[in-house]
This record gives C-alpha cells, structure tokens and sequence, in this order.
C-alpha cells in the first residue's frame, strides 16, 4: 500500500488522503542527477486513482528507505484503464525558490550549503550537511537553490566543493563521494541477456602533445613534441591528443616558484602525458548496463552474482583483458522497484574524479590562490568572477581580455532593452546612474578616450592579444560600480512593472468574475476525451514592436469544455481587457507581456505551447516532427532521450551523422535584422561545425567551429536578411546532436520556441501537413489533412478516406451490419444475384 498525501502537507506521521495500489512503481536516481519516480495505477471503482492528483505528495520504499515524492505529471489512459504519474524526489521543491544574491567566502561544504538555504527568497523546511572541510568560495546569484547545489555552471556547489549528493526527504547532504569499494570484482565479457558491455573510444588519446607558457606567456612544446601511450600499438593508428597542463616558466604559485627553468617544466610536462595515460585517457571508455528482470535465476550468471550487492556509487573493479588492465567503474544510476523492494537495473559507468580527490593538484592550487586574492578585495563584491580573478599584477593579459570582452559585450547587449523598459517606466534617476557607470566603464576600457561605438581600445582585434599595464582597483572598481548601478536600475524596473501588473489584477477583479489573473499560466487541464468538446472560434495575438515597448492585444478567445456530467465554462472575452486598457493604456501600453506556457492535458495528450514575444521562422525547429520541412544529406534522425530532457528546452534533437547536413527554406522580411541561435553536442572534440545562410544563391559562414569540444554549446549569431526568402543549413564532421533552432527578427537572443504554425508534443502533432494524433500505450495514430484522414497502426496504413474513395485494409463485422436495403434479381437457370443499396 503506498499513501497519498496532500500538496501542503509537511509531516507524514499517518496516511494522509489514503493509501492507492499502483500496478507498477519505481524510482531511478542518477549520481548528482535525476531522482524520480513513475507510478501507474488502475481508474478503479472506489476512485483510489483520484488521489493522484497534480502536486500530491507519493511516499513510498526506495534504495533510500522510504522518500517523499511531489506528482508534476498525471496522464490518465481510456484505453487501457490506468493513470500514470511522474513525480519528483522532494528535494526539487527547491527549484520553485530562488537565490538572489549569496556568496559563501571561503566557507566549507556544510557552512556553504547552509548559507544557500537561509538565503533563499522564503524559508524552507531543508536542512544541509557535508563532510567536505576545505574551503573555498562561490557566488550563486539570481538561481534556484538546486541550480546552486547541482547546476553545470563552474560556481555550481558540485563544482566549486566537489562530492556527490544525498537525498533523504527535507534532509540534504553533499559528501565527498557516494558509496563505497567493497572488492566487487568481474571480468569483461560477452554481452547477455540483462548485461551489456559497451566500449567508447570517442575520448581516447595515445599520443599527447602537452602545452605550457613561457615566461613571456608564448606556447611552450617538448623538443620531441609528442608523448607515446604504452599501448599506442594496440590501436590502428595513432590518436592525437593537444592538453594544456596549465604550467608556466618562472610563475610564481602561492609563494614558490615549481618550473623556475625550461628543463624543470619540460620534465613537469612529460610527467603530466604519462599520468594522464595511467589515468586511463588512452583506454575505452567501459560501461554496463545490468538489467536484473531479465535474470530468471542465477544459472548462467553466477561469475556476476556479485553486482546483487552493489548499490549507487559503489565501485566495480573490471577486468579489460584486451589491454591486460583492470578499470575501476561505479554504479552512476539505479532504477528500484518500490513493490519488489529490488534493484531492476544498474548502469555502471567510468569512475567520475571528484574535485575534492584533486584538490592538491597545481591547476586546484592555482585556482585557489585566485579565490584568496578574491576574498581580501572587499571591495569588489559585486563584480563577476572574471573580473575579480584579474592578477594583483596591474597587467591586462590577453586570457584576462578575453573575459573582460565577454562581460562587456553582454553589458552592451543588454543596454538598449533596460533603456527601453526603463523609459517606458518612467524611470530616470537610475537610468541616468547606470547610463553614467556603462559610459565611465566603457571609457576607462578605451584606454581613457571617449567611447562612442564599437568595442573599446583594449579589447579590440588589434589589442586583444596584447598584455595591457593597468591599475588593477581602479579596473575593478570600474566594473564594481557598473553592476551596482545596474542592479539598482532592474531592481526599479521589477518594481515598477509589479506594481502596475498589481493595479491591472485589480482593475480586471473588478470589471469581471472570469479572469482572476492578467500575467497568466494556464497549467493544467485534465478530461475524458470521450466527454470532451472544444470549440476554439477566434484567437489573434498581435505583437508589435514599438520604440516604447511591446503591446499585447488579445481578442476574441472563447474555450468551451465540456466533461461528462458536468461543465465547465471559461470565457476570455477581449471586451471587458480592452475597455480596461483603453481607461488605463498610458500604464499599460509599454509593459512588456509575455504569455509563457499553456499546459493542457487531455488524455494522455499533453499540450505545450510557449509563446514568449518572440516568433520562431523555422519550421519543426528541434525535430519533434521527425525530419519533416528538413532537407538532408548524409545520415540524420530525430531522438529524444535522457540527454536531451537534461540539457535542451525543446527536450528533442537532430541526430547528425559524420559528414551529414540539414537544410530549410524558411520566409523572412527583407532587409531586416534577425538573430540565429543554436545549441548542439558533438560526440568528440576536434571536430567540426558550421552553420551557414543562404540568400540570393550566395551562401555565407555565420559560425564556423574547428575544434569542438563535447559539451553542450550554445551559439548565436546576428545576419541581415537580403531577400524573403533564404536556406539555413548546418554541416558537422562528427557525429552531432543540434536541438533548439531559432531564427527570430531583431538583435536579441530569443529563447527557443515552436513555430507559431504548429504544436508539438509527444503524442500531438498539428503543422501544415495536418493533425496527427497518437498513443502512449498503443501504436495506433491518426492522421487529418485537407487530402485525407488516414488510420495507421505502426507504420501500417489501415484506413484511408480520400476524395477519390476509401480503404480499409482489414474489416470485421460482429452481430449485425445494416448498409440500406438489398435488392434481388433472379438469374434463370444461374441462381439469384444480390445488390445493396
């Protein structure tokens, strides 16, 4: 019996709503990843499913003992008579808080965790723990607390402390690893049924060329250039490797000198190549996937019995006889059946190096001479952590110019939209200061002279790679006064924009009953398809920019449904908005409005459409419709998995072969600015990626990446349409995964979204080519356009209506079947002949 609990409640110390009895329950949890749970239950007769409802609380029996799960899912089935649930670990309550502004200085892990849970917006029943004691210092600024604790940024707490989290209910703790070594040992074999051995060589070097600097900060190579892996005649063929150790001639690191001549940091670099290989860098990736339900019994798998005592984060130790090694792995995620009370499956994955065990390294103890030099200039708290890491040496060198140029160039970016907002809002003295604080910086970087355009003397192409003599206080004290007035002016405009989204609630709670909130989410609509009747008769969105600001006008939206017994009604008429307008439209006009997710459910069929002020021109932008308005060359595909979910928006993306491409023809308005964005992961670096634009039969580069690397990279790119119509095409020579394509009008960097013309979700599809509409528990779909409505099971067409007739592919009657009348004709000598009318 698993019990429900309601949304509010905080203490489980009985059976809450009452208990349900789920035909299926498990939980999975990934190494500072995903911990949830997925839950199926009958629509039984005593309504026991109706406890499922959206933001109830699941407590049930996991590898952790028993947890707390939060329901952000419900789907529920017709056809086969279940609900489905999807739930999250109650630790992602954190995601719904925010940190505005905390910066742990030279703090612990358990201080620092503490820190970011009383600096949330509102206070939290969590408590925090570590056993990490080394100090270190971060700043986490305007972020959800888990984004502090787990996020893929370098300031996350994973980052910055290192160690792997626990999740046990209100409780958190981050220790230095989960886990243990208890000498479970295997050899590798061949794959079987329930145990996968998966090789990867994607990141494998046996020939390294390490790097270093002079000190005149020039590149620095071994007069033999390359360092040989001792294994480098078991490949086909060398794989090359370029690796910066990070070591420089003469530098001095935390009050000694460790390369003081070029022998010493030649031997320093030779000594890096040869812990790299003995670290593995020239050895496959292994990995192994154990899937417990398909071990009817123990025969067969008895020199594996071993992985039923391991759990998450334990080490594997793997005999790889190919090489005559042995490689440690560990558990990196688990799935747990909470009905069984067993492990279903166990990936076990490379040993993951935390940054605690390297603490002791050069580079760490670089990084850490950085944070103390941080730490003592209390006069810089509220500068980036490019900013603050500038050497106390008063000489901008191109690696400190470089940052600069990135803060700056988002500093400019940003500068014509807070102007806007903030003279739509009437703001004028903090406008004035933060105008005043960007001129004085922007100055002060153009080497003192009046800046007026383009990117100021120093960190422009001509001296971008060029050591500067500067005062060190006075450059961050620059950049420290331009976030001060930045911070106050976004925190006026915040202000005025609440109060005036305050006085319009209150102005529609008064002219009408029906519309509770202005700045709207439309969340969740759950209902019967059989009971289901929506009539959608007019909806126009117009957005329009103008130099004041943005002005949304809705009208004509009515949305009727119908459920069963019951009805509801909602109507959104646009009287009674644009009559409150026009009596209050000098407040209302410029405050820039943005729609940001309807969610509707219906059945299984989940609803997302996001409108954001921002028009997608690409069609099927992520892949959610297949290839479908693509051009392609080569191998490409569309996948969505656990990858995707973690790191796009769309949660989908274009598979792209080696040597592949893909193309569409999109419209655009003539000669205007648009912005084109990107994000994609390459399956091993050095390789490379293009993205060009076509116009007038003359293609041009817009990004151009040679060496990539294989994390996920966000890319943007401004152009000038020349025509209205054009090509985009992306080119790769590695194999690729490009997701969340946008091409929208204007300078800004728009986040994705769908096309305006069409919907995706997992089982609901509507574009120009039609209404498709499928199942999560079935292979059935269907398929409406203005040609034909067409059934399919699979890929199998089994009914077709067209105009030129229709066609079943296989019919059953059963009982009775009555088609009109039926006339007989008597045929002499031949018998009688039948014909339905």
């Amino acid at each position: 019996m698993v019990p429900v609990y309601d949304s509010k409640v905080q203490e489980f110390n009985n059976d809450g709503l009452g208990t349900i009895t789920p035909s299926s329950c498990a939980v999975s949890e990934e190494i500072n990843g995903a911990f949830e749970l997925e839950l199926t239950h009958p629509i039984d007769v005593f309504g026991k499913w109706k406890r499922l409802q959206k933001s109830n609380i699941i407590r049930v029996n996991t590898h952790r003992g028993v947890q707390a799960f939060r329901i952000y899912r419900v789907v529920k089935n017709a056809v086969d008579g279940t609900i489905k649930v999807n739930a999250r670990h109650i630790f992602y309550d954190l995601l719904a808080n925010f940190v505005e502004d905390v910066r742990p200085t030279g703090k612990n892990g358990t201080q620092a965790g503490q820190q970011i849970l009383s600096g949330c917006q509102y206070l939290t029943p969590f408590t925090f723990a570590s056993d990490i004691t080394h100090t270190v210092t971060a700043y986490f600024i305007r972020q959800s607390p888990v984004q502090a604790f787990l996020g893929d940024t370098d300031q996350a707490f994973i980052s910055r402390w290192g160690g792997e989290i626990i999740r046990d209910n209100y409780n958190i703790a981050i220790n230095t690893r989960l886990g243990a070594d208890n000498g479970v040992r295997i050899s590798y074999g061949k794959n079987m049924a329930g145990l996968e051995f998966n090789e990867d060589t994607s990141g494998v070097a046996t020939r390294i060329l390490p790097t270093a600097l002079t000190a005149d900060n020039q590149i620095l190579l071994l007069p033999e250039k390359y360092v040989d892996s001792p294994h480098i005649s078991e490949y086909p063929f060398p794989i090359i490797a370029t690796m910066d150790t990070g070591y420089q001639i003469g530098k001095d690191v935390d009050g000694a000198v460790p390369y003081p001549t070029v022998d010493s940091c030649y031997t320093a670099m030779r000594q890096f190549a040869s812990d790299k290989f003995l670290a593995g860098t020239d050895i496959p990736k292994l990995s192994l996937s154990v899937d417990f339900v398909d071990w009817k019994d123990i025969t067969g798998y008895e020199k594996y019995k071993s992985l039923l005592t391991v759990g998450l984060g334990d080490d594997v130790t793997v005999d790889y006889a190919p090489f005559g090694v042995s490689v440690k792995l560990r558990v990196c995620a688990v799935s747990y059946n909470c009905l069984t009370d067993r492990y279903e499956t166990l990936t076990i994955g490379e040993k993951r190096i935390s940054v605690v065990n390297s603490i002791n390294s050069a580079s760490q103890k670089i990084d850490e001479v950085k944070q103390a030099i941080t730490v003592t200039n209390q006069n810089v708290s509220a500068v980036t952590e490019n900013v603050e890491d500038i050497n106390s040496d008063n000489k901008l060198t191109p690696i400190e110019k470089s940052a600069a140029l990135r803060d700056w160039s988002s500093f400019a970016n940003e500068k014509g939209t807070l102007n806007t907002q903030a003279t739509a809002l009437e703001i004028t003295t903090e406008l004035s200061a933060y105008n005043d604080a960007f001129q004085l910086l922007s100055n002060y970087l153009n080497g003192g002279a009046l800046y007026t355009t383009g990117i100021p003397l120093w960190l422009d192409a001509d001296h971008l790679n060029v050591t500067t003599d500067i005062s060190g206080a006075q450059f961050r004290q620059k950049f420290a006064d331009y976030y001060a007035a930045r911070n106050t002016l976004v925190q006026a405009i915040t202000v005025k924009l609440k109060a005036l989204a305050d006085t319009a609630q209150n102005g529609v709670d008064t002219n009408t009953g029906e519309i509770t909130t202005i700045n709207s989410t439309l969340t969740t609509v759950q209902t019967d398809v059989s009971g289901l009747k929506t009539s959608v008769s007019s909806i126009d969105n117009q957005i329009s920019n103008t130099e004041d600001g943005i002005a949304l006008r809705l009208s004509n939206a009515e949305s009727t449904i119908e459920q069963h017994s019951s009805s509801i009604v909602t109507k959104v008429e646009s009287s009674t908005f644009d009559a409150y307008i026009s009596d209050n439209g000098s407040k209302l006009e410029d405050v820039n409005t943005q729609i940001t997710t309807m969610r509707q459910t219906v059945d299984g069929l989940t609803l997302s459409v996001s409108q954001t002020g921002y028009r997608n021109l690409l069609k099927n932008s992520a892949g959610k419709n297949g290839l479908t308005f693509w051009n392609t060359t080569g191998t490409a595909a569309t996948v969505s998995n656990t990858d995707t979910s973690n790191n796009t928006v769309s949660n989908s993306a274009f598979s792209m072969a080696s040597g592949s491409t893909i193309s569409q023809d999109f419209s655009l308005k003539f000669n205007v600015p648009h912005t084109a964005s990107l994000l994609y992961e390459a399956s091993g670096s050095g390789g490379h990626v293009s993205v060009s634009i076509t116009q007038n039969s003359t293609e041009s580069v817009l990004y151009d990446n040679t060496n990539t690397g294989t994390e996920w990279t966000f890319v943007t790119f401004p152009f000038n349409s020349l025509n209205t119509v054009c090509t985009i095409k992306v080119t790769t020579s590695v194999n690729l995964l490009a997701s969340d394509l946008i091409v929208s009008e204007g300078t800004n960097v728009a986040p994705w979204v769908q096309s305006d013309e069409e919907l995706y979700t997992t089982n609901f599809i509507a574009d120009s080519t039609g209404l498709t509409v499928g199942s999560n528990t079935t292979d059935m779909k269907a398929h409406i356009s203005t040609s034909a409505f067409e059934i399919y099971r699979g890929d199998d067409l089994r009914i077709n209506v067209a105009p030129d007739g229709t066609r079943l592919q296989k019919t059953i009657i059963e009982d009775d079947l009555t088609v009109g009348s039926v006339k007989e004709i008597v045929r002499s000598g031949v018998g009688v002949d039948f014909v339905v009318i």
